[in-house]
């Protein structure tokens, strides 16, 4: 067998922590994969990985070969587009894990460009909340809000959002615009109940030395970010949520920011992917892809 191959597969295995996930992703047989990860082994004299019917796990050469296979199929894949002239056509699928609101405030409405750009290139989008396990899980590319732990995925940044206060134009015009944090009392705010706790979240200012947080009273709070930002939009109040969320009532006139100097930094939103696979052309042009998108963003 192709022992390159053979590395490519134990590192999916690895990955996706389980042999016919790999088999599904690499679109290869269970029994293939298992060929592949027994040729390495007897290759090499070493058991690589721990198995039982429930789960898999490496053995301290199994950790030494997956961190040295990395490293080569890294190496054999920039060598292949520094020779080709970085050629080749990204192709195959692309599976991309995504939250709701990054998927259909600013992916969705771009995806006809990245599929022109890459015709023979097909995205399988998992939009949700619920956070799936980036090591464990099948896919190529995750986007994620909030800081992330140490793991041997690679992370690249392409967004810090900000604790941004706004009303709508006309709300302001009838009640005026407040000038400090402290004079939001006198001002109708709108609050966001958090979903784990069931308790209004706190607003958070910041400026130069000065840092509050300060729970608003509200006659009106909500558990819903996107239901909370039409209730602001229509006039009803003041809120604070994350720029990601604000951005597009922002720019249509919507919404108008207040106390902009007072925003705190929020969680910064990041593209994932495995190491191994930092240097695909499907995954390279997609990380690209989004980068740009964000860079875009005022």
């Amino acid at each position: 067998m192709d022992r390159l191959e053979s590395l490519r597969v134990f590192c999916q295995v690895v990955e996706l922590n389980s042999f016919s996930r790999a088999a599904e992703q690499l679109e290869m047989s269970n029994a293939t994969i298992t060929n592949h990860i027994a040729a390495l082994e007897r290759h090499f004299g070493v058991r690589l990985l721990n198995r039982t019917t429930r789960k898999i796990s490496l053995t301290d050469d199994g950790h030494s070969c997956y961190q040295r296979a990395q490293r080569l199929l890294g190496d054999m894949s920039e060598l292949e587009d520094g020779l080709q002239g970085r050629r080749v056509t990204p192709q195959g699928i692309l599976r991309v894990d995504v939250p709701t609101v990054i998927a259909r405030i600013y992916l969705a409405p771009a995806l006809s460009r990245f599929a022109e750009l890459y015709p023979e290139l097909s995205i399988r989008l998992n939009v949700g909340d619920r956070m799936v396990d980036m090591v464990e899980g099948r896919g190529d590319v995750w986007i994620r809000i909030g800081e992330l732990k140490d793991s041997s995925m690679v992370a690249r940044r392409i967004y810090q959002t900000r604790n941004l206060c706004c009303a709508s134009p006309a709300f302001l015009a009838q009640h005026g615009v407040p000038q400090t944090p402290q004079q939001l009392g006198d001002f109708r705010c709108l609050a966001f109940i958090h979903p784990n706790s069931g308790q209004n979240v706190p607003w958070t200012f910041s400026k130069g030395k000065q840092e509050l947080s300060w729970a608003p009273p509200a006659n009106i709070a909500i558990n819903h970010a996107e239901t909370l930002i039409h209730a602001a939009a229509s006039g009803a109040g003041i809120v604070q949520l994350l720029t990601l969320s604000l951005n597009p009532q922002i720019r249509a006139g919507l919404l108008a920011p207040v106390l902009a100097d007072w925003a705190t930094p929020g969680p910064p939103v990041s593209v994932v992917y495995h190491q191994s696979h930092q240097l695909s052309a499907k995954v390279r042009v997609f990380v690209d892809f989004v980068t740009e998108l964000f860079a875009a963003i005022d």
